[in-house]
């Protein structure tokens, strides 16, 4: 939007208009010829062409003075992401069927959905079985860290049949305890029990809570397993899980723990951690203001020159 900001000196113009443009009195010159201004014809308004551009050089002045000025208006957008570690399982118990195709894999189509839902926040993803290292560091490349989640199997873990939830937990703890990031959140992904690892869940749940640093724990398996017999298939009741365990570690660092049975259950435990866990986004308005009162002083300039030439050189003015 064009304004003024000192709209008030723009009254000059019309006084200089004015000014400019009055009738004078008729007077009389002293010429030794009359050479010099037969080349006039008595309808000649060439004369007023020096008066004409001093004229417009005053009215530029005068709109430069009123300081003319573009003001648009912008946003700013302070974003507060959330730094997220997600501590995958990758023992061979992930390989189960009772998900489609299995539970790894649906794990992974989940996460890539939830990744997607998370443009603000930082993710990291640590990989663990009877040992657990950081597959992908802390990265807003959110493209790049999918790509290794689609690409990982059981095998990227060399002790696949054992489970060490502590070590999982401290791994993701690692990766996030250096964060300067408001809110640090760990979600831990597990179809088993800890059965293996130098360190306690619960103890790094202790340190987890120390650091402020929220775990969500999510149990992998369905309720009862099916078993193929001669007789048909018989259904057991699923005891591979320590729900007690995943429980404690949430509560300990303020988080939940959720039990993923079946494929619409496992869909709304991340679309339920996606609602609690919101990044902050502030916006608020900004306005650019572009000042044009130079260029209209360089036309004005120019517009002087071109009045003193013509008025004192180029034409003789007839009073």
């Amino acid at each position: 939007m064009y304004n003024f900001k000192m709209p008030y000196i723009l009254v000059l113009i019309p006084i200089v208009t004015y000014l400019f443009f009055r009738k004078r009195s008729q007077g009389a010159i002293k010429v030794p010829g009359i050479q010099i201004i037969k080349k006039y014809s008595k309808g000649s308004k060439k004369h007023l062409l020096g008066r004409v551009f001093m004229y417009l050089s005053t009215v530029f002045m005068i709109l430069a003075l009123a300081r003319p000025q573009l003001t648009t208006e912008g946003k700013v957008v302070k974003k507060d992401g959330i730094d997220i570690a997600i501590a995958l399982d990758l023992s061979k118990s992930m390989e189960a069927r009772d998900f489609n195709p299995n539970r790894l894999e649906k794990s992974k189509e989940l996460l890539k959905e939830f990744i997607d839902k998370r443009p603000n926040d930082r993710l990291s993803l640590v990989v663990f079985g009877g040992e657990a290292y950081t597959k992908v560091p802390l990265t807003f490349d959110h493209s790049v860290l999918k790509n290794m989640i689609s690409n990982i199997t059981t095998d990227d873990i060399t002790s696949n049949n054992r489970t060490a939830i502590g070590m999982g937990l401290g791994v993701a703890l690692n990766r996030l305890k250096d964060s300067d990031s408001k809110s640090k959140v760990i979600i831990l992904m597990t179809d088993g029990e800890n059965n293996s690892g130098e360190m306690s869940p619960v103890g790094a749940a202790e340190v987890a809570k120390e650091l402020g640093i929220k775990v969500y724990t999510i149990g992998i398996g369905a309720r009862e397993i099916a078993i193929p017999g001669f007789f048909g298939t018989s259904y057991i009741e699923n005891k591979e899980l320590d729900e007690n365990l995943l429980n404690l570690i949430a509560e300990k660092t303020n988080g939940k723990y959720f039990r993923a049975s079946d494929s619409k259950e496992f869909q709304n435990i991340f679309n339920e951690i996606n609602n609690l866990e919101k990044s902050k986004i502030d916006s608020r308005s900004i306005y650019d203001i572009t000042e044009y009162f130079e260029e209209l002083l360089k036309i004005a300039l120019v517009l002087f020159l071109l009045g003193v030439f013509f008025e004192y050189f180029k034409y003789i003015r007839i009073p």
